[in-house]
C-alpha cells in the first residue's frame, strides 16, 4: 500500500473515532414499573384518587371490577394519561370449585362472567393482574385455562405473586403471552410504612439494575406509600432509572411445549 493511502485511511480512522467520541452509544436506563392496587374502593381515610392521578411520572393503576368507584376510577386514569389494568379477583370473590386435575365447567362460567362485566366496566384497560387469588393463581388448570381465554383480548398478565407457589406467571409464558410478575410490595396491611416502602423500593432498583428491569406494587390505600413514591422516584430518576408503565417490562414469550419452571424472586406476602 502507498504512504498517500496509509494517510488517508489513517485521516479517515481519526475522524470516525472523533465522531463516535461526540456520540457516546445511549446507555439504557434501568426500568422500574410502579403498579397501584385496588381503585375502585376508597374510604375517607385512604389517599384520594385525584392526588394518585397527579403523579407526574407514568404509573399503572390496577381498578377492581364491581366496586363503587370502578367506572370513575377507570376514566379518571386514561384521562391523566397513567396505564389502566384490571384488577381480576378469582377467590375468594368467586366461588370456585379449582378442582386439582381440570377445570371445572362453572368455574369457567363464574370467570367468563366477571371478566365479561370487567371489560365493560375497565374499558381501554392494557393488561391485567390478579387481586388476592391466593387458591387460584396456585391451580394451574384454572390459570393453564385462563391465560388460553385472555390471550386473544391482547392484555398482558401481570402476576402478582400473592403466594410463593403461584403458577400464573409460568402459564402466561406458557401460552406466550406478554407477562412480568412482581418482586417487591411496596406495603402489606400489617405493614405499611414510609421506611418499609423505601427498603422495598431499594431492593427492587438493584435487581432493575442487574437484570435491566423490575416490577413493584403498592396499594393506593396508604399515605406512606404515596408519600414515599414522592421522595423517592426522583431521587432514583436522578441516579439513573427509568420508571415506566407496567407493559414496558412485560415481556412476551413464544408458547412453549415444555414446562420449563420459571425463575425469580420470592415475594413479599401481603
Amino acid at each position: 500500500m502507498s504512504l498517500g493511502c496509509l494517510l488517508s485511511a489513517a485521516v479517515f480512522f481519526t475522524a470516525l473515532t472523533a465522531q463516535s467520541a461526540s456520540q457516546p452509544a445511549r446507555v439504557r436506563k434501568p426500568k422500574i414499573a410502579v403498579v397501584i392496587d385496588d381503585f375502585g374502593l376508597t374510604s375517607r381515610k385512604n389517599v384520594p384518587d385525584r392526588y394518585w392521578m397527579e403523579i407526574p411520572w407514568p404509573v399503572s393503576f390496577a381498578v377492581m371490577p364491581e366496586s363503587p368507584r370502578t367506572k370513575e376510577a377507570a376514566r379518571e386514569t386514561l384521562k391523566h394519561g397513567h396505564e389502566l389494568l384490571i384488577h381480576f379477583p378469582f377467590d375468594p370473590f368467586l366461588d370456585l370449585s379449582l378442582r386439582p386435575d381440570h377445570v371445572y365447567p362453572g368455574d369457567v362460567k363464574q370467570v367468563e362472567w366477571l371478566f365479561k362485566k370487567a371489560m365493560k366496566e375497565i374499558p381501554g384497560a392494557k393488561g391485567l393482574n390478579n387481586h388476592r387469588s391466593l387458591k387460584a393463581t396456585q391451580n394451574r388448570p384454572l390459570m393453564a385455562w385462563f391465560m388460553k381465554f385472555l390471550k386473544p383480548t391482547g392484555l398482558y398478565f401481570v402476576d402478582s405473586r400473592v403466594s410463593a407457589k403461584s403458577v400464573a406467571y409460568d402459564e402466561a409464558r406458557q401460552e406466550g403471552l406478554r407477562t412480568a410478575r412482581l418482586s417487591y410490595f411496596l406495603d402489606t396491611a400489617g405493614v405499611h410504612s414510609r421506611d418499609f416502602c423505601r427498603q422495598k423500593l431499594r431492593q427492587a432498583a438493584a435487581i432493575a439494575r442487574r437484570k435491566g428491569s423490575v416490577l413493584v406494587i403498592g396499594h393506593h390505600y396508604f399515605w406512606s406509600t404515596y408519600k414515599c413514591l414522592l421522595e423517592e422516584v426522583p431521587e432514583l430518576q436522578k441516579e439513573g432509572y427509568d420508571f415506566v408503565f407496567a407493559s414496558r417490562v412485560a415481556k412476551a414469550f413464544a408458547p412453549a411445549r415444555s414446562r420449563v419452571p420459571a425463575e425469580g424472586v420470592e415475594p413479599t406476602r401481603r
